[in-house]
């Protein structure tokens, strides 16, 4: 008699974490129709689909190490789509008039600046990675903008500021990084 296996290989489950980034990118355009719909200052459906899809970036990442399945596709697409589901949430707190747009203004410009300044040092054989700063405030960030989404306590205000100092803080310590790596390839 046959014998079956009664549970999935790690290897058959390879395909997983970029599937989760991929419905993560799929999820973007509801989540931005949500937002359009939302009467403001708040939206707790948009907040909850926020923190389901802000969810699945950490589930993608643990899958991949985990099953090692790590791949230059969810290398590339994971912080993308990241920044990309930052990005909405903060427009949406401008749509909603929830916050002064300034704070969401500064996270989406500091945003904008590191991927483009990534992508600008990649051109030139510098590789810039993405270090524990970074990942903590995108988490805060993240947690910040779907707190925001949900309540218009004060205290959802404040954590969202602290998002904003801590995003201009890695930022910064990034240029920083850039700058001693321009300067050291520049010399060899």
């Amino acid at each position: 008699m046959p014998r079956y296996a009664t549970s999935t290989s790690r290897r058959d489950l390879r395909w997983l974490p970029n599937a989760l980034t991929l419905a993560r990118l799929a999820a973007l355009p509801v989540l931005v129709g949500v937002l359009v719909a939302a009467d403001g200052p708040t939206s707790p459906l948009a907040a909850w689909m926020f923190g389901a899809v802000a969810v699945t970036d950490y589930l993608d990442g643990f899958l991949a190490r985990r099953l090692k399945a790590v791949t230059r596709f969810g290398t590339l697409a994971d912080p993308l789509v990241d920044r990309l589901l930052i990005a909405v949430g903060l427009v949406g707190l401008i749509m909603l008039d929830r916050l002064h747009p300034a704070g969401p203004a500064i996270l989406l410009a500091r945003d904008a600046l590191a991927v483009a300044g990534f992508a600008l040092l990649a051109r030139r054989g510098i590789e810039m990675r993405v270090d524990i700063w970074g990942k903590g405030a995108s988490a805060l960030a993240m947690a910040a903008t779907g707190l925001a989404l949900l309540s218009a306590a004060t205290w959802a205000e404040g954590l969202f500021w602290a998002a904003v100092v801590v995003g201009v803080a890695t930022f910064l310590n990034y240029a920083r990084v850039a700058v001693r790596r321009t300067s050291t390839s520049t010399r060899a």
